[in-house]
């Protein structure tokens, strides 16, 4: 949903028009201010029969209905809160995003370390603090818009354009029309794997995602400060700098990730019995490996979906990838219903995750004339190069080292001094060579005075 305010934020200022950013600014703030209310109102509305279906014992019913409500709380304050994000992503304050994020690790982790101290109900408190966290968050944001950029007025009245809340809500609405089929793919899965296999089967399939997600931050955060001057320069009405940037946005998004994922995946085992000692819920090894192979297909679609929302004709884009994603419903349905494995139901994701990538760049390609050959050329070759000629050099120690800690660094090392010297010569021109031994030269002369 953020994309929304971002696109058209990021496209006025390309235009260097202050009043319509105002204009931008406040049609957001009313627009999520009505999304908030209806989603809250459809969430409340869901949770009257939801508890009903779910497998949760029936002395747990009453945590996970309160629990719910903090979720439906901590939704909306998020849902404020994307306007405001919008304008910080738009103007590339990414360093207010870094101290929010700190600010919140460290509420996470004070919520966290004070559970074994709490002698009540410690679900009910973990939820309390995850409802208070997004609290703070939108707080700190709008206390910083406000002061950071004086120049940006709110008044829903005086900034009120009709033309362009319906240019907006059309494009937002689409745009969540997609964000939740993923969460009814994310979602929905779980609820299948809850009706068929149980808590234990879910708490599998949520470590696996605790996992994915915070390798994906990493990659997130990198798009979001990539994106303002990709959508510039749509405003700016330069594709050629667009397709640049898109093209840079998805190979280096791709290799950063693969960077840490690729030794994840292979040391697996090792890892979550480090983290997890023996309480490694049947198949998680292999839900958590298949759900970042599925990232890293993904990752490989970041700067196209990017350049897709840039162009603002979004609607058959976001209607033929919800149709592709909401196919994993039925298929994990399926294939539980024959009692196959649950990783059966994420090496599916993978599949189809693949398929939204040919999808997106053919529609890529016809909305954004984004050129397929070069795509090919300065995304996919490099990248797919380099990631298999450093997991190839890595799979020696894999396989001649028993498994333990040991061999989980040592695989590490080589893949990552592989991957780094490939991704050196391969993955960056010269100038971006250049520009990097520059950068590096000024902050060691920096050091040295």
């Amino acid at each position: 949903m953020s994309v929304a305010t971002q696109r058209f934020m990021s496209v006025a200022m390309g235009q260097g028009d202050t009043e319509k950013i105002n204009r931008v600014f406040n049609v957001n703030i009313k627009l999520h201010l009505i999304l908030g209310i209806i989603i809250v109102t459809g969430l409340e509305l869901l949770g009257l029969f939801l508890f009903d279906k779910l497998n949760i014992e029936p002395n747990s019913v009453w945590r996970a209905r309160i629990i719910f409500q903090f979720l439906i709380v901590s939704t909306f304050a998020n849902i404020i809160c994307v306007p405001l994000n919008g304008v910080i992503n738009a103007r590339e304050d990414m360093l207010v995003f870094s101290i929010i994020g700190v600010i919140d690790s460290l509420i996470t982790l004070g919520v966290a370390l004070s559970l074994p101290h709490i002698s009540g109900d410690r679900l009910i408190v973990y939820g309390l603090g995850m409802m208070l966290l997004p609290l703070v968050t939108l707080s700190l944001t709008f206390i910083f818009v406000k002061k950071a950029y004086p120049e940006y007025n709110i008044s829903l009245k005086k900034y009120s354009d009709r033309g362009l809340f319906k240019e907006t809500f059309s494009f937002a609405g689409w745009n969540l029309f997609g964000a939740v089929a993923m969460m009814c793919r994310n979602q929905g899965t779980a609820v299948i794997i809850n009706f068929f296999l149980g808590t234990i089967a879910n708490a599998a399939y949520g470590i696996a995602n605790h996992i994915n997600g915070a390798l994906s931050q990493f990659t997130s955060t990198f798009q979001k400060a990539i994106n303002p001057q990709l959508m510039k320069s749509e405003g700016m009405g330069n594709r050629q700098r667009m397709h640049k940037i898109s093209f840079v946005s998805s190979k280096f998004g791709v290799l950063a990730l693969s960077l840490f994922s690729i030794p994840l995946i292979l040391e697996m085992p090792e890892v979550l019995h480090i983290w997890l000692r023996h309480d490694i819920p049947p198949f998680t090894i292999q839900l958590s490996q298949f759900i970042l192979i599925l990232s890293i297909v993904t990752q490989y679609s970041s700067g196209l979906m990017s350049s897709i929302q840039a162009s603002g004709r979004i609607r058959n884009y976001q209607i033929m990838m919800s149709i592709i994603i909401l196919f994993n419903l039925p298929i994990a349905y399926i294939l539980l219903r024959l009692d196959y494995p649950i990783y059966y139901v994420t090496a599916a994701f993978v599949v189809l995750e693949a398929i939204c990538l040919v999808v997106r760049i053919y529609m890529a390609h016809l909305i954004t004339d984004m050129s397929i050959s070069e795509y090919f050329k300065q995304v996919l070759y490099p990248s797919l190069i380099i990631i298999g000629l450093s997991l190839c050099a890595s799979l020696f120690p894999y396989y001649f080292m028993n498994q333990s800690w040991v061999r989980v660094i040592i695989t590490s090392f080589v893949y990552a001094s592989v991957f780094l010297s490939l991704t050196w010569y391969i993955a960056l021109d010269k100038s971006q060579r250049d520009s990097i031994r520059i950068f590096i030269h000024r902050k060691v002369h920096n050091i040295q005075q």
